[in-house]
């Protein structure tokens, strides 16, 4: 499926007469202090913050169907058009939440690096305990299927001619790994790129961590093209949106693992 980033991130929509970004103030810690029972309580905090913002960027597609082509193209095929031009919509809305990836402060494991449970499990406990501001459940974690392929080989690393143990061991022998790390939900992206070391890269995020901000809904604009040939019609799909980072720096941890091609 080419939606996994839009279902794990926070969303909010930019609402209509508020201008082109979205702002949201995010407030700093205050600190509580100790009093004795005659102390006079005179000290204020001082409320101190800052803007976070994004502007939604515009992402479109067109197709133009020849009227030549619409006569004589079986009509079954022809009903697949619309959905090729959403699917490519999907794509790159799904990329281009997997590409905030790269801008994490932090990035565990590292190139050629094999992935390891561990990965995922200490990104997890540095966003839930950060002492500035832990990150709140759910967490997600989105990951190249060959780093799945190495989680599962560590489950079933142990098997050899002696029977299948009972629990996850058996569940990931015959299913392949899925399901949750230390309270991370894993999910498998294949539009993941691999470089050409080969790497991957994946990250730990919790769902407040990244924002998906919306702008307009899609939406389709048509116009008849007499003039193009024996004329047609061309079609524009058309979205609206940015993905940020909320808490820069403590609620998304990349992980960057070795991506070769698995052989056994």
């Amino acid at each position: 499926p080419n939606d996994i980033m839009p279902r794990l991130v926070a969303r909010q929509t930019l609402a209509e007469g508020t201008g082109i970004s979205w702002r949201e103030f995010a407030a700093s810690q205050l600190t509580a202090e100790n009093y004795g029972e005659t102390q006079d309580i005179n000290n204020p905090q001082a409320l101190a913050g800052a803007i976070l913002t994004g502007t939604p960027q515009l992402v479109a597609i067109q197709t133009f169907i020849g009227d030549r082509v619409r006569l004589r193209l079986n009509q079954k095929a022809f009903g697949t058009f619309g959905s090729l031009a959403q699917n490519a919509i999907q794509r790159k809305k799904d990329q281009d939440g997997l590409a905030i990836f790269a801008t994490a402060t932090t990035t565990l494991a590292g190139t050629g690096t094999t992935l390891a449970n561990g990965y995922v499990s200490a990104a997890q406990s540095r966003i839930a305990a950060n002492s500035t501001e832990p990150g709140p459940p759910p967490y997600a974690c989105v990951l190249h299927n060959y780093g799945i392929h190495d989680l599962r080989g560590e489950l079933v690393a142990g098997l050899g001619t002696y029977p299948i143990p009972t629990g996850m061991t058996e569940q990931a022998f015959r299913q392949g790994f899925d399901g949750m790390i230390d309270g991370v939900n894993v999910y498998e992206d294949g539009l993941i790129a691999v470089n050409s070391t080969p790497d991957a890269r994946g990250a730990v995020f919790s769902k407040m961590g990244i924002v998906l901000i919306q702008g307009k809904a899609p939406w389709t604009e048509t116009m008849r093209m007499p003039w193009k040939g024996y004329g047609g019609d061309s079609v524009w799909l058309k979205d609206e949106y940015i993905y940020i980072e909320r808490s820069v720096g403590r609620w998304l941890f990349g992980i960057l693992h070795d991506a070769t091609a698995p052989t056994n």
